[in-house]
């Protein structure tokens, strides 16, 4: 075969061979253009994955799981959503063989992480959960806190930023913290904690200047409100505790104690008023003993329960007069006394502030009356007292003689009967029985007894008289204090 003849078969077989290789490009399987991954490579994907999920929830169960798939072939640098490598992990658990695994492979040491709160590396974590042998670890092997000591400035995923003194990679010394809602801190930290003197700056103008100890208020400050108050004093947990003063804008003033921000304990209230409580509180009212000084001059000295007068106590009135003994709600209730200022007294019963029940009431001119009283006044069954020896029994109703009852004059004289507005009125028998009466029976000469009825404290109607010896001398009837009939009329048996 010449060669132009090879020549022409080369290119005719060219030509065959390559529309067969066309024609096959077409049917051939993926894997021959793109192999894509293996089933090795797939496994390690697979594995990966699981580590990852371990990391988002790890628990001391899962430390185990998370070693078992690093000998699998995990990567062991990957992080879970924290930034937090296994390394993190292994020390915030205080698992030394893990961290020595970590190391083993590699894993950096002073790796940090962005968390909700910090930059922190795994011995902050170490240290802070207090795992000493995990601690002493990492420090054999170059780990560091993460942060330098010293000034320095720090963002937060939260929005929160802090500018100031680092101490081991906790904030430490001087510095400001801005929170995200406008807040901001400007004082003293320790171990990342708010402690010391510093101010803090609520958005709603509120302003605290003072002590904290373990991030809350605690010991001396003053908190001054956006409303105007000022509170100066103690503090504990963020609570008024202690002894402080408040003052409030319209010149209102509490000195005394709290606890849990409660007035609790002895204190003063001056009341822009001029009124002024000074005695004990509790749940922020004025409860126990206590003294009220009001400012028309009445002073009230005693017992208090829920901002009121409740219980034993005693009241001074401007007036001159005082009243010693129970209140129920700031009202005189119970038993009590009342001394006036013009010399008269009362013992007994009260309600509502006035004079009810069983009770004594004595006069500066030795006149004295024991019994009941309603509305302040006589009232029901009680005795009366004359200085000059007179006395009378019996029934009463607004201060008068109302009823049945029975008038003792000193030399033995009396009255029995019915009685209307203090003057006999309806039946009662009168009868003389002293020798040296200056009373008689008027109109009835002889006449010792008479039984009857009355009008107006004078005889009308039908009625009876008789002697010093009980013998009839008059029946009959009586007008205007008159025997209607001829007198004596005498009945003998």
């Amino acid at each position: 075969m010449n060669k132009i003849c090879f020549n022409a078969l080369l290119v005719i077989l060219s030509f065959f061979s390559g529309g067969i290789h066309a024609q096959n490009a077409t049917i051939q399987p993926v894997s021959v253009i793109d192999p894509g991954k293996t089933a090795e490579q797939k496994a390690r994907d697979t594995v990966n994955e699981e580590y990852i999920s371990a990391l988002e929830n790890t628990s001391p169960k899962d430390l185990t799981l998370l070693k078992d798939l690093l000998n699998k072939g995990a990567d062991v640098h990957a992080t879970n959503k924290h930034g937090w490598s296994l390394l993190h992990e292994a020390a915030f658990q205080g698992d030394t063989m893990l961290i020595l695994l970590c190391i083993k492979n590699n894993l950096p040491v002073n790796g940090t992480s962005t968390t909700e709160s910090s930059k922190t590396t795994p011995l902050y974590w170490a240290e802070h959960n207090k795992h000493p042998d995990a601690e002493k670890l990492l420090l054999q092997n170059g780990a560091t806190f993460g942060i330098a000591d010293g000034n320095g400035e720090q963002e937060y995923e939260t929005g929160n930023k802090y500018i100031g003194n680092f101490l081991n990679g906790e904030k430490s010394g001087q510095g400001v913290f801005y929170y995200a809602d406008s807040s901001r801190y400007e004082g003293n930290w320790e171990k990342d904690e708010k402690s010391g003197n510093g101010v803090y700056y609520w958005r709603n103008g509120d302003k605290y200047e003072g002590q904290f100890e373990h991030n809350v208020l605690s010991g001396k400050g003053t908190f001054y409100y956006a409303s105007g108050n000022r509170y100066e004093g103690e503090w504990k947990d963020s609570y008024m505790n202690g002894f402080g003063h408040f003052f409030w804008k319209n010149s209102d003033e509490y000195e005394g104690y709290y606890e849990k921000g409660e007035k609790s304990g002895e204190g003063t209230f001056n009341w822009a008023t001029c009124d002024r409580y000074v005695g004990h509180y509790d749940h922020n009212k004025q409860s126990g003993k206590g003294s009220f000084y009001f400012e028309n001059g009445d002073i009230y000295e005693g017992d208090w329960k829920d901002d009121m007068e409740n219980g034993t106590g005693t009241f001074h009135w401007t007036s001159g007069h005082t009243y010693t003994g129970q209140f129920v709600n700031n009202e005189l209730t119970g038993q009590g006394t009342c001394f006036w200022a013009n010399g008269e007294k009362y013992e007994g019963a009260y309600e509502k502030n006035v004079r009810t029940g069983k009770g004594k009431y004595y006069w500066t001119n030795k006149d004295k009356y024991f019994g009941n009283f309603k509305n302040n006044m006589r009232s029901g069954k009680g005795t009366y007292y004359y200085a000059d020896g007179d006395a009378y029994e019996g029934e009463w109703k607004n201060d008068q003689k109302n009823g049945e009852g029975t008038f003792y004059w000193k030399g033995g004289d009396k009255y029995e009967g019915h009685f209307e507005n203090d003057t006999k009125n309806g039946y009662g028998t009168y009868i003389i029985t002293s020798k040296k009466a200056k009373r008689r029976i008027s109109y009835c000469p002889k006449c010792k007894t008479y039984k009857g009825t009355w009008e107006n404290g004078i005889k009308s109607g039908k009625g009876d008289c008789y002697d010093k010896k009980g013998t009839l001398i008059y029946s009959g009837e009586f007008a205007k204090d008159k025997p209607k009939e001829a007198y004596p009329g005498i009945h003998k048996s």
